[in-house]
């Protein structure tokens, strides 16, 4: 038995209602992609950083190379 042959009715208050909550959720995600929010940081090149936490990576790598030869 599917949705559309299904005893279950659907109020068109809750049909309405939900029908909004769309819209407003269509609205708020066209504003992140369109409006201030596509200009902040948060939307920019994960390059930096990336680049970074390998540089960190190396330097510990280094340290522990410099800490073993000084122990041993």
């Amino acid at each position: 038995m599917d949705m559309a042959t299904s005893g279950v009715e659907v109020s068109s208050e809750m049909s309405d209602r939900g029908i909004q909550l769309n819209q407003d959720l269509v609205n708020q995600l066209n504003e992140m992609v369109e409006g201030e929010h596509a200009n902040s940081e948060c939307w920019g090149s994960s390059r930096p950083m990336l680049v970074e936490g390998l540089l960190w990576i190396a330097l510990g790598a280094v340290l522990w190379v410099v800490t073993l030869y000084i122990a041993a």
